[in-house]
């Protein structure tokens, strides 16, 4: 059964995807703030001296770094640092540490954002593990919680259902 068939009705599978959204926006802005740091030292001394436009490099240098920093951590950390705020972490579908080739693999979607959602949603529309993105398929690699439960849906959901009053006996 894949991803897209379970989902609707799995609250574990609903908070796993969340998740990994959330580690992914946290990952993708740290990449983002360091692309525009190293951009600067290089775009506006350009600019200025009457070079080229650097703002076109802006996507493919983020998408390179996101690359390398996802890679990188996965396989010394086992997780990003977003991963790490959400409390995932990358794993070989035995549940050992990835090395850094099955990193590199299951991360070079992430050299574009329109590659890395194609990644996501090919992976969730293939039957399997429902954890997994395309490449995670062919990395051997899988993305588990590294809390017992998994509590962001309830605790979103908990936060905005109105509390119950109880039938008044009048």
């Amino acid at each position: 059964m894949s991803a897209f068939e379970k989902i609707g009705s799995d609250h574990q599978l609903q908070d796993h995807w969340l998740r990994r959204l959330v580690a992914g926006v946290v990952d993708g802005i740290i990449t983002w703030v360091v692309t525009w740091v190293i951009l600067s030292f290089v775009a506006i001394p350009a600019l200025l001296l009457g070079g080229v436009a650097w703002f076109g490099v802006f996507p493919f240098l983020s998408g390179v770094l996101f690359f390398a920093y996802a890679s990188f951590f996965e396989s010394s950390r086992g997780a990003t640092i977003g991963m790490q705020i959400m409390n995932l972490k990358v794993t070989t579908m035995e549940g050992n540490v990835t090395g850094l080739n099955k990193s590199m693999l299951r991360n070079i979607s992430k050299i574009h954002v329109l590659l890395w959602v194609i990644d996501t949603l090919i992976g969730m529309a293939m039957v399997g593990d429902p954890h997994q993105k395309y490449s995670d398929r062919f990395a051997g690699t899988t993305v588990k919680s590294t809390i017992e439960k998994d509590l962001l849906i309830s605790t979103i959901v908990e936060a905005y259902t109105p509390p119950q009053t109880p039938p008044s006996s009048t």
